[in-house]
């Protein structure tokens, strides 16, 4: 998918803003506090729902506004930018409590998820880090917005909702000592376990398959291909102990459950491990290369999305020259040159010649100051 017309309204500093932006590639310049993260913002908003920023819905609207606004013109990988009369048309609204309505080709569409299956978006921003030294939810979302975008024909969603639900009434009812009715979801929960762990393993190993190729980012070191995948590799570490049946595991841990009133064991507890030469990242590379590694895992990501389906990722990076060295920054216009995604990146008026330099292929500048476009 790429957009080929972008209309924002009352996002941020951002009464009102239309673009045509290139298929490919799209600097966003413009000093700090002028609105161009906010561009980026808006387009995240199509593929996640919510800002990378960790914003609540009211602070994205625009002071004295009631709700914002984004509108997208796209074109498929089969289709040309200028065909308007077979672009998909999309919109999104989001009010101050936070509830959204989703629109397809006009039609009001009745989840969030219909629209954001269309957007795989790769978004590497200050918060990206939070992959490396985040708490392990972060890393177990990562994983699945993979395998949503991968499996989203067959509806994974479901298999999510119902897991959450499930996990809600059996918390529920160890809050309220019901043993018989902890009991009773015993069963549901053990089989969305399996589902979701299938899922998660099977991402897994669809990135250790592609991340190896992506090792020159860490070192110059010469590596067969065995080597490689030994080098860099993520380890999926299920949350309960594999040596015991799940089953078994919520009769033993029964009581304990009573008592800290939660459930211990299940996905919800699933680890992803970030590892180089079989050791935690965060243990042995420093924060430089560590976000080189986390450029290593959205490359690999894409990659999969691109052989396991017919999408093409859009790429949102915030204040690039800030949060990627020289060497990260070619890697990425080399990949987005090669892919033939669609990208979007911020900078400030000073760091613009640098990155023109990098950059060995038609792209489009917009000059953004004071929530305008000045270009």
């Amino acid at each position: 998918m790429h957009i080929s017309k972008l209309a924002i309204h009352n996002v941020r500093n951002i009464s009102q803003i239309e673009m045509l932006p290139h298929a490919h590639c799209n600097i966003i310049v413009g000093e700090n506090g002028s609105g161009k993260s906010s561009i980026l913002e808006a387009i995240h908003l199509l593929g996640f729902g919510r800002s990378f920023r960790k914003s609540k819905t009211p602070e994205l609207i625009q002071f004295s506004q009631t709700n914002l606004t984004v509108f997208a013109d796209c074109f498929t990988e089969k289709q040309q930018a200028d065909d308007y009369e077979q672009n998909i048309k999309f919109g999104l609204s989001k009010n101050q409590s936070g509830d959204s309505e989703v629109r397809i080709q006009g039609k009001k569409a009745a989840r969030l998820s219909e629209l954001s299956s269309q957007f795989p978006i790769v978004a590497f921003t200050c918060d990206s880090f939070d992959l490396v030294d985040g708490s392990p939810s972060i890393r177990r979302k990562f994983l699945d917005w993979l395998v949503f975008h991968v499996k989203h024909q067959q509806n994974v969603s479901s298999i999510y909702r119902d897991y959450a639900r499930v996990l809600e009434q059996r918390n529920s009812a160890l809050r309220r000592g019901l043993v018989e009715q902890i009991r009773s979801w015993d069963n549901s929960f053990i089989q969305l376990n399996k589902q979701i762990q299938q899922l998660r393993q099977q991402a897994v190993d669809w990135l250790n398959k592609e991340i190896y190729q992506y090792q020159s980012l860490l070192t110059k070191e010469n590596f067969t291909d065995g080597d490689r995948q030994q080098s860099i590799q993520l380890e999926y570490k299920p949350g309960w102990n594999q040596q015991f049946d799940l089953a078994e595991l919520l009769t033993k841990n029964l009581q304990t459950d009573l008592k800290r009133k939660t459930t211990g064991v299940g996905v919800h507890r699933d680890e992803l491990i970030l590892k180089y030469k079989e050791q935690p990242i965060r243990n042995i590379l420093s924060r430089g290369e560590c976000k080189r590694y986390v450029l290593a895992l959205m490359f690999a990501a894409e990659e999969v999305i691109k052989k396991q389906t017919d999408k093409n990722c859009i790429w949102i990076v915030d204040d690039i020259a800030a949060e990627l060295d020289l060497t990260s920054i070619k890697a990425a216009f080399s990949t987005n040159k090669n892919n033939q995604n669609q990208m979007f990146f911020t900078c400030i008026e000073k760091d613009l010649a640098l990155i023109q330099q990098v950059i060995e292929y038609e792209h489009a500048v917009f000059h953004v100051k004071h929530g305008k476009l000045i270009n």
